[in-house]
Formats: C-alpha cells, structure tokens, sequence
C-alpha cells in the first residue's frame, strides 16, 4: 500500500509540474546559450540592447543558458517543461527525505506547490534551480551520513553557475555553525563554509557576482517588476501567523535551535519583502517544525483515503492539464497570446525592416533578442537591477519615455533609436498618433497588439 502511495506521489508532482513555459525571460536565457553552443562565447557583455551598451554585468547562470538551449534546440518548449517536471520531482524527493514522515511530507510539500503556484507557473526557470539546491543542501546538512557534508564546495560550484540565488545557500550554511548534533565540530563547519565560499568564485565573473547581489538588494525591484512586490494580504498574514507559530515551537524546545530561529526569520524576511520568495518560505517553515509533526505521528489524512485523492488528481491533470501545457508549448499562436504577456508575432512577421536601434516595451525584450537577431533592444529583463550615469534603472528611463514625461524624445534620439515598437494605445502611442510629425516619427505598422514607428532621415 505505501509504495502505491509513494509512487502516486511523485506521478502526481511530475504532471502537476508540467508548466507550459510562460517566463518572459526565456528569449534572452535562449539566446545567451545558443552563442555558447555555436561560437564558444559567454554572455559577459552587453550584446544585446542598444541602452548602456558598455555596462558591465555580473549575472551567472551560463549553465542554464546552456541547458536551456539545448533542449529548446532538441525538444523545444516540451522539452523544457519535461526537464522542470523533473527538477520538482527531485526536490519533492528531497523534501519527503528531510521530512522523514512520508505521509507528513507528502501533505506539507503539496500545501507548499500550492501556496507558491503563482510563481512556479511560469514554467521551468533558474530559480527553480535554488528551489532544489535548497533542498539538497538541508538534506546534506542533516544527513547521518557525515561524509556527505564534505561534498556541499561541490554543490556550490555548480550552484553559482546555474543561479545568482545561490547565495541563499550560503547563509543557510552558515546558519549551520549554531546547529548542534551531526558529530561535526564548529572547526569543521567554518572550513567547509570558508572552502564554499571559494567555490563560488569559480564563474566567468570571480568575486564580482556579489556585486550583482549587492545591485539587486539595492535596486527598487519592488516598484518595478510584478515578481519582486510584496506578496498578497493572504501570504502576508499567512507567513506572520506561521513565522509566529514557528517561533513559539522552537522557543518551546529545549535548548533552543538557533540554526532553525535563523532560517525561520530570515525565509520569513525574504517572503515578507518580494513574493517570488513564497516558494521558500512555506517549505522551511515546516522543515523546522518537522520534529513536533513527527512526534505527534497523527494520521492527518487516512492512508485509504489518501490514495483516491491522488488518483483523482492524476486523473484531472492528464484529462485537463497536461493537453493545455502541450497545446501551448507546440503552438506558436498559443505562445503568443495566452502566454503571461501578448507578444508582438504579428508586428515582427509582417514588418521585417525592422532593423538596428529598437525602443521596445520592456517585457517584449527577452522576446525580442530571440526572435529578432538583426536588432538591439532598448531594454530586457536582464536589466531592473542596472543603473545609469544618473543612477536609474533602465526599467525606470523606459517608463519616463513610454509615459512621454519631459525630455522623452531627446532621450530617444540622443541613444539613436531607429524604430519604436511599443504596446498600442499607450502614453506614447496616443501623443505620436496625434503629433508624429511634431517629432519626427512616422507610423509604419500598426495590429491589434503593437505599433511600429519609424524615425524620419
């Protein structure tokens, strides 16, 4: 019987983890490995926008990139939605490891994948990386086995370069120093710690990505990107009310274990301030309180009755789920418009002149410097965290021309932009129908989604 529910289990993460692959990113992550995987060449430079082009990025990741494209290339976005169902598969296997009790972790880790749906729907992207890295490196940190402890530089190393949340890790490490037990002295800890942070700076950038993570604490990504917002009054209260829960379970327990007060505030904090963090959250704060779950040994939900439940949401993913996620991942028109975004297909197939110096809507970017190799873009989403001369962001400088505040045009023809391609019916668009003339642009294309203006000689 519990292989039966052990099996159902996973059969039933895998499919419910089969996300069509919705992130906006993807064009650029794309590009980037595909310019390794035929010419050798990293994505270190500013290749690809016309706006800061001499600016110096510190963001790794060079793995994934490459991964992606690879698979995109082979497979294409069936692939990738293959290759993050089992991404979560591995990480629900380690969560029901750290656990211990099955039929506990199986219900924690499903109460987890659904408060964090919002962000994980996207599709497989990086951060879905950490999310299993979490997870393995808990698992190490708590394992009998000691030995295993010793392996957590390697798991570093190929951390850094598939994510920048890698150093999320890092302070879980370190956290470790005030856990007691394992038979691992303090000196031990502090070594692997030491030889960790070593680690990561085997990447294209060395020291420098923590200037990347030191960009991306400073930045205002919260008033900018939707990910980066406080979550929703729900999570909100739900993550006080757990954090208080948590609080009160460890101080209860004698000695107190400051390695999960630590993790338990910190993941609280993180979740508090972006809500592309929730996915963190809810899993370490039943990881810390596993012990009290454990002792307790109630059975939460009847073993007979756990078993249809499973079997009914197989069922329901394989009639419902799993056909959208295939529609939309071998569709283009699907792709362009039911995605998170409407993407301008239409405008880039029926206007080819476009070409050179593109002022675009910010969320078109990635989607452009994939489909659009003979162009640069003004900006992308590798860019919230970047900062101007005047220390703006580019998301911030896009804004003030989209929304025409003083100075919008000057800005436009100063950075030698050739054409617009924006969202219709915006600030801009609605001046230039308008007052085109006034300012030297000329309509060339217009759909339902999308405008084309092109600069006059």
């Amino acid at each position: 019987m519990k292989k039966i529910l052990i099996t159902l289990f996973f059969v039933s993460v895998f499919l419910l983890s089969f996300f069509p692959v919705k992130d906006t990113d993807f064009g650029w992550h794309y590009r980037c490995g595909k310019e390794f995987l035929t010419s050798g060449s990293l994505c270190i430079k500013n290749n690809f926008s016309y706006f800061l082009p001499n600016y110096q990025t510190y963001y790794p990741g060079h793995l994934y990139d490459i991964i992606i494209s690879f698979v995109y290339d082979h497979w294409g976005f069936l692939g990738i939605s293959f290759i993050g169902s089992i991404i979560f598969t591995l990480a629900a296997l380690v969560f029901i490891k750290i656990m211990s009790n099955k039929e506990i972790g199986f219900i924690t880790y499903f109460i987890s994948f659904t408060l964090s749906y919002s962000i994980f729907n996207l599709g497989f992207r990086p951060q879905i990386i950490t999310y299993l890295f979490l997870f393995i490196l808990l698992w190490v940190l708590e394992s009998k086995n000691k030995r295993l402890f010793f392996f957590v530089p390697i798991l570093f190393l190929f951390w850094v370069n598939l994510h920048i949340g890698f150093f999320i890790g890092l302070f879980v490490l370190t956290f470790f120093v005030f856990h007691e037990g394992k038979g691992i002295n303090r000196s031990q800890k502090l070594f692997i710690i030491f030889i960790s942070f070593l680690t990561t700076l085997i990447n294209p950038f060395g020291i420098n990505v923590y200037r990347e993570i030191f960009n991306h604490f400073t930045s205002p990504l919260g008033q900018m990107i939707a990910e980066w917002v406080r979550p929703s009054p729900l999570h909100l209260f739900l993550i006080i009310f757990l954090t208080v829960i948590g609080l009160i379970i460890i101080i209860k327990q004698k000695p107190i274990n400051l390695f999960y007060l630590l993790l338990l505030i910190s993941f609280s904090f993180l979740s508090l301030n972006a809500r592309r963090n929730l996915p963190f959250f809810y899993p370490v704060f039943f990881y810390v309180i596993r012990t009290p779950l454990n002792k307790f040994r109630i059975k939460l939900i009847p073993l007979g009755l756990l078993i249809p439940i499973l079997c009914s949401i197989i069922i329901f993913v394989l009639i419902i789920y799993v056909p959208q996620t295939m529609k939309f991942d071998t569709s283009w028109a699907e792709y362009c418009q039911k995605g998170q975004i409407i993407y301008p297909c239409q405008a880039i197939k029926k206007f080819p002149q476009l070409i050179d110096n593109v002022f675009n809507t910010y969320e078109w970017g990635g989607f452009l410097i994939w489909q659009k190799s003979n162009i640069r873009v003004f900006v992308d989403g590798r860019m919230p965290a970047w900062k101007d001369e005047n220390g703006k962001s580019p998301y911030q400088v896009f804004l003030e021309i989209i929304q025409t505040q003083p100075g919008w045009n000057e800005k436009l023809n100063k950075w030698q932009t050739n054409y617009l391609l924006i969202t219709n019916s915006t600030f801009l668009d609605l001046l230039l129908q308008k007052e085109s003339n006034k300012y030297n642009w000329q309509e060339v294309y217009r759909d339902n989604t999308a405008v084309i203006y092109k600069k006059k000689d």
